[in-house]
């Protein structure tokens, strides 16, 4: 064995304390690093894998184009592949959904579509089924028997009226559970019946294709060649639609690769910090060491060898640990993510993890977490190897308080009288550097959590449904646009009928645990500031006054000045569609009122950020006698209904039967949104925390490491000052003072510089959606959790060191020799 081996080998046993610090860093580095790309690239691979087993294969499609462009788009040399479908119309039925559409062969394969027995159609009468179908229509059959199917057809802009026809079933097709549980079914018919109930001027296909493209292809590039083929062909942007899941799933997604990468990053530097912080605060005691052995003929280059086996050695027994809790973690961890939520994404993940048709394990992975960690012990390691190379023999024998070879002969800062606080100021005012290096990496950490902790304490699942939907429940009356079948679902018959009115209201109110019913009313408003759309307007009640007063971002106005019926606040969100719109903006609009149509004129006094359970998607607000002037009619829209409870099943069972009993009403409850957001929400915060739990670990390695040092090379001044008078409580007392400066130090970076930060971020999630926040909530819980760890790790430590210095003599640490 060489020399300079055997010299590594040595010092790994000899600096044993600092040496299983640095391996407990190493070890939680390494695990991050492999589990975090693990988790990550499994997570994303079996939501591909399954969407494969789900999703249709086409890459985009085109909406509404005739059968002219699709002869012309087909033949095009980007395409490979492409099928059709048209809607026909729905089947009528009261309380389920079923379509009924034509597809080609190429478009019925591409929806990944089975026949379970027969063919699909080609004469006018023919038609394919489910058994959920037949159920729903009450119809029995089977291949070859005639069923009478009541249905509407697309005409017009709209569904024309019921017709009746007999058709022949010649194709079955399976159920999904998905189709059972929401009544929503599909049945598919000929080209010929199509072309027969359908004018030719209105027949308009969706052209379903694949553009030729291989793995190494991005998503982008393909959504780039789509738009310029529509650009090409004269199709419309908004005509244009993306499989995006599916081209996730088969194809290089640009976003995915730098979002591993920088969280790797991340990872890299607090490892490097710590394990370099580690070596920092021992490498002043070896100054001699690395002397004497230059003295004897070792050269720069050996030094710095001996520096980087020492710890590739420690590297060698912590990463393949790392690798191997990470491998037994990845399973737990992936299936705990999945167990928080359940749906048929989910199932089918499972079902293919247990058939072995996903790996949860990748080659890759372990390469690039192993050579990662190493890379990260290499890059720790370049200073103190520099450091050690750097040494002088002189210097070095005649070192006595030095760091990284500077010989200091800065005196001590001198007190007439002593007292535990003082002596606890002259050892941290002498280690500066040291003090910083620590609390920096400490902080960086804690800073990422308070940031972290702030977005997720923000999308509180309790908060998040509360500003989706005002009160327990919400009933609202049933509204159709373009069904010639059901002319009373359109807005202006509902106004003259309007199932929400005051004897309802009064109905609800009588059950027991139902403490109060609010009414918004609304209606729609055409302008050519929509671009010719309708916007809906949504009258506020006086008892929300504060609430649409306190939301005003932009201009100003009051409760009473909307009363008018002439001016409106704009929520912000309708900047998104149409940006142009600014306060003192006169639209010119035309109100449907249930008697015809009317001209008014509003103005923009205010632009508001509002929750969508004040707005329920409704962008222009005024006060409830404002809407009131639009129309005599009836313009409630939703019963906002506030309970005893958040969720009682025996009310919500009594609302259903009113909402079923009229038939023309619908409900949406708390509890299944907040279940909703509650899932999502769980999952995120389970991943965030677990991640910066273990980065946390790592970098309070630097202040165990930190205080273990500054003991070690005072024993003989810690002895001598006990030998005249010390007490044990005084030597405890003076170590928890100086863990508490690295806790206070950190506690101001990471506690306030987090809540300072966090804030920004806050506003970030806000205007951009996510989780649907709306409200800030400081993270207190966050920083309790992170002031409690910090003071119980430097409390426990300083006990722990106290207790361990009781175990060795006055006379063995006075005599103690650096």
């Amino acid at each position: 064995m060489k020399m300079v081996t055997r010299i590594a080998l040595a010092n790994a046993k000899y600096h044993k304390t600092k040496n299983i610090l640095t391996g407990v860093a190493i070890f939680l580095t390494t695990l991050l690093l492999f589990l975090v790309p693990t988790i990550g690239y499994d997570m994303v691979e079996s939501q591909y894998a399954a969407i494969n087993e789900l999703y249709p294969t086409w890459h985009a499609l085109y909406k509404n184009v005739t059968e002219e462009t699709v002869g012309k788009v087909s033949v095009h040399h980007l395409i490979e592949r492409y099928g059709l479908l048209c809607d026909l119309g729905y089947m009528v039925d009261e309380e389920a959904k079923i379509s009924m559409m034509y597809f080609d062969e190429e478009g019925f394969d591409m929806y990944k579509l089975e026949l379970l027995e027969g063919r699909l159609p080609e004469m006018e009468n023919e038609i394919v089924v489910s058994k959920g179908v037949l159920d729903e229509i009450s119809q029995t059959g089977k291949i070859g028997d005639v069923i009478t199917v009541p249905y509407q057809v697309y005409r017009n802009g709209g569904l024309d009226f019921m017709q009746e026809r007999d058709f022949v079933i010649c194709g079955f097709i399976a159920d999904t559970e998905a189709s059972i549980q929401q009544r929503s079914y599909a049945s598919f018919v000929s080209k010929a019946l199509v072309e027969k109930e359908i004018p030719p001027e209105q027949l308009a296909y969706y052209l379903l294709f694949q553009v030729f493209a291989d793995n190494s292809t991005t998503t982008e590039a393909i959504k780039e060649e789509v738009n310029q083929l529509a650009s090409q062909f004269e199709i419309p942007e908004q005509s244009v639609q993306f499989n995006k899941e599916y081209l996730g799933a088969n194809y290089v997604d640009p976003t995915y690769v730098p979002t591993i990468v920088i969280i790797m990053l991340i990872i890299v530097v607090a490892g490097v910090i710590t394990i370099y912080s580690i070596y920092y605060v021992s490498m002043g005691e070896r100054v001699q060491e690395f002397g004497k052995i230059k003295a004897i003929g070792a050269t720069k280059k050996q030094l710095r060898k001996i520096v980087l086996l020492e710890g590739m050695i420690v590297a060698g027994v912590a990463i393949p640990l790392g690798l191997v809790i990470g491998t037994i973690l990845t399973k737990f961890v992936f299936l705990g993510i999945f167990s928080q939520t359940e749906n048929i994404m989910i199932t089918v993940i499972r079902e293919l993890i247990d058939n072995g048709t996903i790996s949860l394990y990748h080659l890759w992975i372990y390469v690039l977490a192993a050579g990662v960690a190493v890379a990260t012990v290499y890059l720790s390691l370049l200073r103190p190897m520099k450091v050690a190379a750097k040494v002088s023999e002189i210097e070095a024998m005649r070192y006595q308080d030095a760091r990284y070879g500077k010989k200091i002969r800065k005196e001590r800062t001198g007190y007439q009288n002593i007292s535990i606080g003082k002596l606890t100021k002259v050892y941290l005012g002498g280690n500066k550097k040291k003090s910083f290096i620590t609390i920096c990496s400490m902080a960086i950490t804690g800073l990422l959590f308070m940031i972290i902790a702030t977005v997720l304490s923000c999308a509180d699942p309790m908060e998040s449904s509360k500003n989706s939907i005002l009160g327990e429940y919400e009933i609202s009356s049933i509204i159709e646009s373009n069904n010639k079948e059901h002319p009373e679902l359109e807005w202006s018959e509902v106004l003259k009928n309007n199932p929400l009115t005051e004897d309802l209201k009064e109905q609800i109110l009588q059950i027991d645990g139902i403490q109060a019913v609010e009414c918004f009313q609304k209606t729609y408003v055409i302008s050519e500031a929509f671009d010719g759309s309708k916007e809906w307007v949504v009258g506020i009640p006086e008892n929300r006054k504060e609430q649409l007063e306190s939301g005003i971002i932009e201009g100003s106005t009051s409760y009473e000045e909307l009363l008018s019926g002439n001016k409106v606040i704009i929520d912000r969100k309708l900047l998104f569609w149409h940006p142009d719109l600014q306060i003192g903006d006169v639209l010119n609009v035309v109100v449907e009122d249930g008697n015809g149509t009317h001209k008014r004129e509003l103005e923009i006094v205010a632009i508001g950020d509002y929750p969508l359970s004040l707005t329920n998607y409704s962008y222009l607000l005024m006060a409830q006698e404002g809407i009131e002037k639009f129309s005599d009619n009836n313009l409630n829209r939703h019963y906002h209904i506030f309970a005893d409870e958040k969720y009682n099943a025996k009310v919500e069972e009594k609302l259903n039967a009113i909402v079923a009993e009229s038939g023309r009403l619908e409900m949406r409850v708390w509890l299944d949104v907040y279940e909703e957001y509650k899932a999502g929400i769980s999952i995120t915060s389970s991943i965030c925390y677990a991640f910066l739990g273990i980065l946390g670990a790592i970098c309070i390695m630097n202040m165990v490491n930190t205080m273990i040092h500054s003991v070690h090379i005072r024993k003989k001044e810690i002895g001598m000052l006990q030998a005249v008078g010390m007490s044990d409580a005084q030597l405890l007392k003076m170590l928890q003072l100086e863990g508490l400066f690295y806790t206070i130090g950190t506690l101001l970076v990471a506690v306030g510089g987090g809540s300072l930060v966090g804030y920004p971020v806050f506003l970030w999630a806000k205007d951009n959606g996510i989780f649907n926040i709306s409200n800030y909530h400081y993270p207190a819980e966050a920083a309790i959790i992170v002031v409690v760890v910090l003071i119980g790790v430097q409390s426990v430590l300083a006990f722990a060191l106290g207790k361990s210095m009781k175990k060795e003599s006055l006379i063995d640490r006075i005599r103690f020799s650096e």
